[in-house]
């Protein structure tokens, strides 16, 4: 482990979030024609991604490949700051056995590879990003992540027809932040595995900034919280995931996230696919690995029907 890489966090512009106290890179090198070797800190607890059994919530580990890719884009690359990046696909798959939370932060390295980067008129446009994640000499997991940026007229040009169409979002009524209630995304419809995403856009951590779309990671959120009431726990930890989102999830528009339960296994795991959709078309899709655990976790449950 290189404790350069340890010793404070980086510019939080360079991974797209308005919070200091939300950005979890700590340092970065380049190692190589489009390789580089970053760090990252977890602390021992956090306001949102909080332990699950005495295990850090694995969704922390798609949040730290999310930033690492978008800090690369950056700083590696050269992309400017306010380009703003269309997310394809992500997925890791972790080793829960290092996940377990310790008497100190949990530095981690990142080994990171980028491939197939396409470049329009000398600005990167996009890639594919594989890691490898070591909590020390520890191999904690791997993940991946495939993604677009593009020139803020671009995206202009692209999404003012959607935004033209807006209506009022689909947000709660204002007032008083509730913390831990607004921290489930997910409502009933009354139909057997299937809600509807009402996200509060004043939660801090999900929405760490103004946005024109439901954000990623509030979608892969969803599904966490959709397989936790298929399992019908809230002690449930994804350690391995995969999700591909299609297009973006429109912020004043129903959004439905359906789950499909496979069979359980001896050891009480279960592969859970879900589907996101709105007006009748994909959003996104997923796949999660989920294993129930032995205790009751930290959260407070999460009342999703």
């Amino acid at each position: 482990m290189d404790p350069e890489l340890h010793e404070q966090t980086v510019p939080r512009r360079f991974v797209h979030r308005a919070s200091v106290s939300e950005v979890m890179l700590t340092g970065w090198r380049q190692t190589g024609a489009d390789r580089f070797l970053l760090g990252a800190q977890w602390p021992r607890t956090h306001s949102f991604y909080r332990p699950i059994a005495g295990c850090y919530d694995p969704l922390m580990l798609a949040e730290t490949i999310r930033q690492s890719a978008m800090l690369i884009s950056h700083a590696g690359y050269g992309v400017p700051t306010d380009y703003p990046f269309l997310l394809w696909s992500l997925s890791y798959r972790a080793d829960p056995a290092a996940m377990a939370v310790g008497q100190t932060p949990a530095n981690l390295t990142i080994s990171a590879t980028c491939q197939d980067v396409r470049f329009r008129r000398g600005i990167m446009a996009g890639m594919q990003y594989e890691t490898v994640i070591h909590r020390g000499a520890t191999r904690l997991g791997v993940g991946s992540l495939r993604m677009d940026c593009m020139a803020p007229d671009t995206y202009a040009r692209l999404r003012a027809p959607y935004l033209a169409q807006r209506l009022l979002d689909t947000v709660p009524p204002q007032g008083e932040y509730q913390d831990v209630k607004a921290d489930s995304v997910l409502a009933p419809t009354g139909e057997q595995y299937t809600w509807r995403l009402q996200a509060d856009r004043r939660h801090p951590v999900l929405f760490d900034h103004p946005v024109d779309h439901v954000p990623g990671m509030v979608i892969v959120e969803a599904m966490r919280q959709a397989a936790n009431s298929v399992v019908g726990v809230t002690g449930v930890a994804p350690f391995e995931l995969e999700t591909n989102f299609v297009r973006y999830a429109e912020l004043h528009q129903p959004v439905f996230v359906k789950a499909f339960p496979g069979p359980a296994g001896r050891n009480g795991e279960m592969s859970i696919r879900i589907a996101v959709e709105q007006d009748g078309a994909s959003v996104a899709t997923g796949q999660l690995n989920v294993r129930r655990t032995a205790r009751e976790e930290t959260r407070m449950p999460l009342k999703v029907g």
